[in-house]
C-alpha cells in the first residue's frame, strides 16, 4: 500500500525538488524583507525551508545568486518600448527605473548586488547581464532614436543615460528618505528642453497619453475638452 501511494504521488503531485525549490525561494523573500541581505544566511534559509545546505548549493552557487532568483520578478526592470515617440519612450524608461527601484524587496537586493560586487562576482555578473544590460541597451537605443529625430540636442547619449540612472539610484536607494515624487518630470526636463517637448510628435497624442503629467502643463499642453 505504501509503495502504491508513493507511486501515485509521483504521478499526480509536483516533484519533490520543485516543492523544495519553491520553499527555499519563498523563505529567501520573507527573510530579506524581515532581516535584510547582510543578515540572511544559507544556513538560516535551509533551516526555515526544511532542506539541507547541500540542496541549496546544488541549485545556486552563491547566496547572491540565490537571492537574485528569489527576487527576480521584483528587480526585473524590463525593456524600454519603441512607441515611435521620443517623449513616450523616455517617459516609459524613467518610469520603469523609478517603479523598480522603489519596490522594497528590489531596493534591498539591488543595493546588495552593487555594494557586494567585489565580494560576490557571480551575483554582480548575473545582476548586470540579466537585469541591467537589457534595460540599459533598450534605453540607449531610445535616446539614440530621439537624437536621430532631432529631439535631443545633447550629443553624448550614454552620459545622459548615466545621469538618469544615477539620479534615480540616488533618490530612491541612497538617500535616507526616498524622493520619487516629481522625479520623472524633472528628469524629462533634463533630457528635453521646452521647445523640443512641444515639437515631439503630435501634441494632441501627447496630451491624450499623459493628461495628468505636470510636465505637460508646464509646457502649455492641456487636456483636450471633453465632448
Amino acid at each position: 500500500m505504501r509503495n502504491e501511494t508513493e507511486s501515485d504521488n509521483k504521478r499526480t503531485g509536483r516533484p519533490r525538488s520543485e516543492n523544495s525549490k519553491d520553499a527555499i525561494l519563498s523563505t529567501v523573500r520573507t527573510q530579506l524583507l524581515k532581516e535584510g541581505y547582510a543578515r540572511l544566511t544559507v544556513e538560516g534559509v535551509a533551516k526555515k525551508a526544511a532542506v539541507s545546505k547541500a540542496t541549496i548549493y546544488r541549485w545556486w552557487r552563491t547566496k547572491g545568486e540565490l537571492v537574485l532568483e528569489a527576487a527576480g520578478n521584483d528587480i526585473s526592470i524590463g525593456e524600454v518600448p519603441d512607441t515611435g515617440n521620443s517623449f513616450a519612450d523616455l517617459d516609459a524608461a524613467i518610469s520603469q527605473l523609478i517603479e523598480t527601484f522603489s519596490r522594497r524587496l528590489a531596493s534591498i537586493v539591488i543595493f546588495a548586488a552593487i555594494t557586494t560586487a567585489s565580494e560576490d562576482k557571480v551575483m554582480a555578473e548575473i545582476f548586470r547581464d540579466r537585469f541591467v544590460y537589457p534595460w540599459r541597451k533598450s534605453a540607449a537605443e531610445a535616446l539614440d532614436r530621439a537624437k536621430a529625430r532631432g529631439d535631443l540636442t545633447f550629443d553624448d547619449t550614454q552620459f545622459l543615460l548615466d545621469v538618469i540612472v544615477g539620479t534615480v539610484f540616488q533618490r530612491t536607494l541612497v538617500v535616507k528618505e526616498p524622493i520619487a515624487v516629481g522625479l520623472k518630470e524633472k528628469l524629462l526636463r533634463v533630457v528635453f528642453d521646452s521647445r523640443q517637448i512641444e515639437g515631439i510628435g503630435d501634441r494632441r497624442e501627447l496630451v491624450d497619453r499623459w493628461p495628468a503629467d505636470p510636465l505637460l502643463a508646464i509646457h502649455g499642453l492641456r487636456q483636450p475638452d471633453s465632448g
